[in-house]
């Protein structure tokens, strides 16, 4: 009897829908709705990049678009006047979308006026703050100079390697640096998952307090007003940097920190998770291999 009913049940379930007409409206009408979904996002980012290039040929005054994006005056002028036909956009947004539309060719007011090219000096600067941010941010350097905050974290750290250079000098310098390929983050930094903090000291803060750098593996970063001095790795690291302000086992460092003093010179400091790959020193020695090859420091090439 309980078969025959099962039997039964199997035979209802299998009967062809009472209502297929009503089935068939239901699909076309969410097909309908997907599409018009589509439809509408479209026509948005359509508006977008039409307020963003009005904006542009309104306020570049002959200027490029990199011009527009590290001048101060020149973007604030433009993110007025593309707040003005999209009150609610975001700085970070309307400029990537700048930026974007000059790399696809988009941009079609003309550039009329060039600006002197006087900013090769503080390259070093420029490179030290773009990788720094990176470091902490992961964010290239197009994305840090398109965000206001992470702009002013930029001018910040390069001004602090070379007060004497400007916001628009400093970023002016990371994007000749960018277009000639010599900003690409270091391969192993953008794969390492091993839960890196970094932290910047002056060498004068550490010699007052060693405890403030951690006692666990990681990459110390040497340099000064001029660019990058030694990159080094430690399964230690607090031991291992108060070792060479102290006396450095690397005579090219400790005789120019013998010369020269440890006032001018700034220590960046990645730290790593113990428990994480970081703990093997051939994990290390690649991290530190590859820094070295991209930031070229002057003492680990010098003997």
């Amino acid at each position: 009897m309980q078969q025959a009913r099962k039997f039964a049940s199997k035979r209802q379930d299998c009967r062809p829908s009472l209502y297929p007409g009503l089935t068939l409206l239901l699909i076309a009408c969410l097909l309908a709705g997907e599409r018009q979904g589509r439809s509408g996002e479209l026509r948005d980012r359509e508006a977008w990049t039409r307020a963003v290039q009005a904006a542009f040929a309104e306020v570049h005054d002959g200027w490029s678009s990199d011009e527009v994006l590290v001048r101060d005056d020149l973007n604030r002028a433009f993110i007025a006047s593309s707040r003005s036909r999209l009150p609610d956009a975001g700085e970070a947004k309307l400029n990537w979308t700048l930026l974007n539309l000059r790399k696809a060719g988009q941009l079609e007011a003309n550039v009329t006026k060039r600006a002197p090219q006087r900013h090769e000096d503080h390259a070093h600067a420029a490179e030290i703050a773009a990788r720094l941010t990176y470091d902490k941010y992961r964010q290239s350097i197009d994305r840090v100079l398109c965000d206001p905050t992470l702009r002013l974290e930029f001018d910040r750290i390069a001004l602090g390697v070379t007060p004497d250079a400007s916001a628009y000098q400093l970023r002016k310098a990371a994007l000749s640096l960018r277009k000639a390929r010599q900003l690409r983050p270091e391969l192993v930094a953008r794969v390492a998952d091993w839960s890196k903090q970094v932290i910047t000291l002056s060498a004068e803060e550490i010699v007052a307090a060693p405890q403030r750098v951690p006692a666990g593996p990681g990459i110390y970063v040497f340099r000064d007003s001029r660019g990058y001095l030694y990159i080094g790795e430690s399964e230690d690291l607090r031991g291992r940097v108060t070792k060479h302000l102290d006396h450095s086992d690397r005579q090219s460092l400790a005789r120019y920190l013998w010369q020269e003093g440890v006032a001018g010179v700034t220590v960046e400091l990645h730290a790593f998770d113990p428990d994480s790959n970081a703990r093997y020193k051939e994990m290390r020695r690649a991290y530190e291999s590859e820094l070295i090859a991209s930031r070229r420091p002057r003492f680990n090439i010098a003997p």
